[in-house]
This record gives C-alpha cells, structure tokens and sequence, in this order.
C-alpha cells in the first residue's frame, strides 16, 4: 500500500483545498469550517499488486496522526448543491424528532417503538439512497464481535436453571446499535457546523419554555399541567419516566421540563451539551447565558456536572473557545440564578453522592455496588452475565422494591452479558464517540452523558443524539482488524516462501 494521495494538496473534508474555493458540484459554504475541521488526507491507494493493506500502513493506523482515518478504497462521487442541501435537511429534520418526540411511540403490540429510534433508520435509508452514509469497517468489526459475545452469553445465560431470558431487550440492544457502525461520507463533514448551531437553537427555545414553566409557577400565575399528556393517548407516549416531577409530597412546584422531555435531567443534560456545542462554535454570549439559565430551571444537577466537565476539558485542550464574552455572560448567568429560590435548592444537592437514597447516590454509586455484588453471588456470571433483562429482577434495589437505581451502561452490561461482553461493547462505543466529529471535547462529555448521566443503555433518544452529534460524523475507515490478520498471514507465508 503506498501511502501517497492521490493529489498533492491536502484537503479538507468536504474535498475542497484549504484556502480555496469550493469546487464544481461541492456547493459554496456561507460559514469558515476550516477553524474547526482537522486537514486531513482522505484519499490513499493501494498497490494494484497488492489489494490488501501491507502491515507497515497498518501500523500507521494511529489516534494522534490521523493518517488513515479517512481510508477509502473507492473515489469519492461528486456531490451536487441539491445533495448539501438534501443532506443537511434530513440531519436536521432527523436531530429535531429525536429531541423533541423523545416521549413519542409507536405501538407495535405490547412493545412501543421510539420514535427517535424510527428516525435514526429512516434516516440511514434516505441518507444512503443519495450517498450520504457509508460503513465504517473498524466499527462493523468491533460491533461484530460483542453482538456475538452478546448472543453467546444470552444462550449460555438461558442454560442456567432458573434463569428468565428477555429475548426483547436483547434484541433492542442489538437494533439500537446497529446505527453506529455508518458514518456520514466526508464530501458532507464539514456539515457538522451548520448541524451543531441548529441543535443549540433547538435547545434555545427548550430552555425559553423551561424557564417560563418554573418562574410561572413560582410566580404564581400558572400550575403546572402535561399539555401532551391531556392530548396524546397514551399508547403513543413511552412510560415509566418521571415526567412530572415535584419538589416534594407537599411542595407542588414541579421542576421544568419543556413539556417534551422525558425528565427533567434529561432537558438538563441536553442543555448542558448545547451549551458545550455553543462555546464550541463561538455562538453569541446570550445563547450559553440562556442555555444555563434553562438548566437551572431543571432544578436537577446532572446537566451541571456535565458542563464542569467540559469546561474544565475546554479550559486544558482548546482554551481559545472561551472568549471573555462567555466569561461575562456566565457571570451574569449565576447572578440572575442566586437570585431565585433556585439557587438554594440546587445548592441543596452538593453532597447527594454521599446520602443513601438520594438521586446522586443511586446513580454513580448504588448501581456499582449492587452489581459487584450480583457478580459475587455466581461465579458463572463474571463471565455470560445473568441474562439480558435480568437486573430488573435481580437486583437488590428491585428484589426489595426500594430505589430506582439507574442501572447504565457499563454495569448493566456486565451484570447482563459478562465482563468479557462488557470490555468489548465498550470498546465499540468508545471508538465510535471518538473517532467522530472534528472537534475536541464534545466526544468526551458525550461518553460521560451516556456512560454515567443517564442510565442510557437502552434509551434511543439519548443514543440517537450521541450518535447525531459524535459517532455520525467519524470517517468512513475501511481497513478493519480482518485487513491487519491478512496482511499478517501473507507476510508470515512470504517470508516462508523466501525462507
């Protein structure tokens, strides 16, 4: 494999050459991509005598280079200003019924169906039709690989007497995940930016609405009601969420919402990402001062741990996206907040990690502690797991009837499929949420949300963002793990042959 692009310039990628204007078909840009987009070769070849890539290309496969992120056997196809434009239209229209039809379902049975869920395959189908996705191998592999370590240990976990194996939820993980191994074609990458400004603004109108729920009520000119809930069967809206949340038994202020979201930490923490995506993309200095004041509308603290995160990530790796409007605008943000009841109910949630029963407590503590030691009681399930379904049943928070422990991703996994299962699914996401889109921090704060926030395993409209704003936006790789086996193989029977 030679290691020599086919043009001499590099590219951005979009495919037009850094400096210079869009060529013919690729559609000119009204914004600057180039101060976000890493420059990076996304056209190699290989040796018409050798079709399979030679180990030393292989070892350049690295994180820091980016050299072969954007491999690609095949010439990218010309795009049109209709296809931009088409593209663009479906992300968009995709990334707004993922947020805003979150508490929507379809029924199909007994088993509602997510309409975020629908959406995402929709949009692959559409998006494919003009070109605008493609397989990632690396991922297609890796996905591969737990999808049967998952079914293996389903079947082995169903051999055990007594066990109750839920053929659904194995099924949902599957179909949920599917989506991750496509990523968007690079002639439409430098979409990303256009996309993140619509979902800050999108978010912008849910913090207006969130603020106006709360204020109102402690205003006293309005009680809280579920518009969607007076209106929409309920067989198309999801169940068992927190909704409607009140302070407490006597205290009928319930925290915001935006009336479309499933909870309100969930309004919070897709605040607190839209807020990161702003000072991404240096949006003006009201939008983050508005997003944060729509996340202390929540009254909920794990959009607030999200965005010290990033902001700490951001203050290390890119600290040129804090300009000193943000600055100014944050300050005034928390003097507007400290100046309402908010404040101290928020304050009032400092040490919940520490407090048994409380919200924080059953999120990053109760659940790892319950799972270690539903691993203990079998020896068995450190390695097939008890069974997909099964921490509903045998978890001490369920067996008991006590807290709604948020069970996520990583010790959900392990409980359900085994540790073997579990090190290889995470592996497959964490690839997939870094190799994505060409700007620093989100991917990071992104696996928090999903890993730690919001218990999301299993929850498509949390994995239909993270998805549409990360793993999306990654280079369609297509030298896998079976290309580095061959080339091995080959290698070990050239040397024979010279031997």
């Amino acid at each position: 494999m030679s290691n020599t692009p086919r043009s001499g310039s590099t590219r951005l990628p979009g495919g037009t050459p850094p400096g210079g204007s869009a060529g013919p078909g690729t559609g000119q840009q009204p914004y600057d991509s180039a101060r976000l987009v890493k420059q990076v070769r996304n056209r190699w070849r290989r040796a018409k005598t050798s079709p399979q890539p030679s180990l030393d290309a292989l070892a350049a496969y690295d994180e820091r280079s980016e050299r072969l992120r954007l491999v690609d056997a095949l010439p990218n196809r010309q795009v049109s200003d209709a296809d931009r434009k088409y593209m663009l239209r479906l992300i968009k229209i995709t990334l707004l019924l993922c947020v805003v039809f979150q508490r929507f379902a379809l029924p199909l049975g007994g088993f509602p169906i997510s309409v975020p869920l629908v959406a995402m395959y929709v949009f692959l189908v559409l998006a494919r039709l003009r070109g605008g996705v493609r397989y990632n191998r690396v991922r297609s592999e890796l996905f591969i690989a737990s999808a049967g370590l998952v079914m293996l240990a389903t079947f082995f976990a169903g051999l055990t007497p007594g066990s109750s194996v839920s053929v659904n939820s194995v099924l949902l993980l599957l179909i949920i995940y599917i989506p991750w191994v496509f990523c968007i074609s690079s002639q439409f990458r430098d979409l990303f930016v256009p996309v993140a400004r619509f979902y800050t603004q999108i978010m912008l109108v849910a913090s207006v609405v969130g603020i106006f729920q709360l204020a109102s009520q402690y205003a006293g000119v309005w009680v809280y009601q579920d518009f969607i809930l007076n209106v929409v069967p309920e067989n198309f809206l999801l169940q068992n969420y927190n909704v409607s949340y009140q302070l407490a038994w006597n205290d009928p202020t319930t925290k915001a919402n935006a009336f479309v979201f499933l909870e309100p930490s969930f309004l919070c923490q897709f605040l607190a990402v839209a807020l990161v995506v702003a000072l991404l993309i240096r949006a003006p200095a009201w939008q983050p001062a508005l997003l944060g004041m729509g996340m202390a509308a929540t009254l909920s603290g794990t959009g607030i741990i999200l965005l010290v995160l990033c902001v700490a990530l951001m203050v290390v790796v890119a600290p040129n996206r804090i300009r000193p409007a943000y600055v100014l605008a944050g300050v005034v943000g928390l003097a507007i907040v400290f100046a309402t009841p908010a404040a101290d109910i928020l304050l009032d949630r400092r040490n919940e990690t520490s407090q048994e029963g409380s919200s924080g407590y059953i999120r990053f503590v109760q659940p790892y502690t319950e799972v270690a030691d539903g691993l203990r009681e079998e020896a068995t399930r450190l390695f097939v797991g008890a069974g997909p379904g099964s921490a509903d049943r045998l978890l001490t928070s369920f067996r008991s009837g006590g807290d709604a422990v948020v069970y996520t991703i990583a010790p959900k996994l392990a409980f359900e499929y085994g540790l073997i299962a579990m090190v290889v699914f995470v592996a497959f996401l964490v690839v997939a949420v870094y190799r994505g889109p060409p700007i620093p921090v989100l991917p990071t704060g992104i696996l928090f949300m999903i890993f730690f926030l919001s218990g999301s395993l299993l929850q498509p409209h949390t994995l239909a963002l993270a998805w549409l704003l990360t793993s999306l936006w990654g280079p369609p790789v297509t030298v896998g793990v079976s290309d580095a086996l061959a080339a091995m193989v080959r290698r070990n029977k050239d040397a024979g042959a010279q031997a």
